[in-house]
């Protein structure tokens, strides 16, 4: 059982390509500017194609926190792009999430991830206090495929016995992880086992592989830590973007694309990418990520 003590420091983890680097920066400085004076640590998994100057610029956004990259190597299989076209916009990276467990160092126990498609409006701090109990995982259930049948079905889903199609889905894009349970319960080469197993049929590939994985065996956490509905929070319809602390914008067009209506989330994110010097970067060949779903 997680026991919190005073003044723990909350470790976070992002994984990315040279493509998608000037986002994660500016994830991590709405991080750092929402907890200015708690003690915080970035592990970074970056692809290869991420230069030295990107990351120096990297370790910069995260102001006051420290932070580290972590070698992980990509792993011995294929790794399968989306059947879904209009998923082309997505990195090879994402498998990257799935290894940064076993690549972290001993003293680690409790990791947040987070994409680099977020925008953090509030602390964070209270996610260290959440008792996970005896499970790998927090966290949100998708807003959008809710059950493991919704959007054509988990791959696989009717050749699985033990697998309810009505159970509920998490989204990986915020994961609440207890490092040692995890390594324990070896969610890594389960979920790798379970995407070589489905590469001709992948969907949501890391996804699904992390959702088959600990499927009985995460926590649900409130909406608020990876809210996935941006456009309920704006202010001009009566939200308010007090009301979630992680703002996820799942789908294909982001806050830096130039058709993301203008408002209170595209104007925060050019706030703090104004405050990084990191440009968008193009991935190298034969890099992990050199081949986009």
């Amino acid at each position: 059982m997680f026991t919190p003590t005073e003044e723990v420091i909350l470790d976070c983890a992002l994984a990315f390509d040279a493509t998608y680097a000037p986002h994660a920066a500016v994830v991590m400085s709405t991080v750092a500017a929402q907890m200015p004076t708690e003690p915080l640590r970035f592990w970074l998994a970056a692809d290869d194609d991420v230069t030295e100057p990107a990351r120096a610029s990297l370790t910069r956004a995260a102001r006051h926190a420290t932070v580290t990259f972590l070698t992980v190597d990509p792993p011995p299989i294929r790794l399968p792009g989306s059947r879904e076209p209009h998923l082309s916009y997505l990195s090879a990276a994402m498998y990257l999430r799935l290894l940064i467990p076993h690549a972290l160092p001993p003293g680690v126990d409790r990791l947040l991830y987070l994409d680099s498609d977020v925008l953090c409006t509030g602390s964070l701090a209270p996610l260290r206090d959440v008792d996970l109990g005896d499970k790998p995982v927090g966290a949100v259930r998708d807003a959008f495929t809710r059950r493991l049948i919704d959007n054509g079905g988990l791959p696989g889903i009717y050749g699985y016995r033990d697998l309810d199609a009505q159970a509920p889905y998490l989204n990986s894009g915020v994961l609440l992880i207890d490092v040692p349970r995890w390594r324990e319960l070896e969610i890594t080469a389960a979920a790798l086992d379970y995407i070589a197993r489905h590469a001709h049929e992948a969907r949501f590939p890391d996804q699904d592989a992390l959702n088959h994985a600990v499927y009985g065996r995460w926590t649900r956490l409130p909406k608020r830590w990876n809210h996935m509905m941006a456009w309920r929070l704006d202010p001009t319809v009566g939200g308010s973007i007090t009301d979630a602390s992680v703002i996820h914008f799942a789908g294909p067009v982001k806050p830096w694309h130039p058709t993301f209506p203008d408002g209170v989330f595209r104007q925060l994110y050019r706030r703090h990418s104004r405050r990084t010097d990191l440009v968008t970067a193009r991935p190298r060949a034969g890099s992990l990520t050199a081949s986009r779903r």
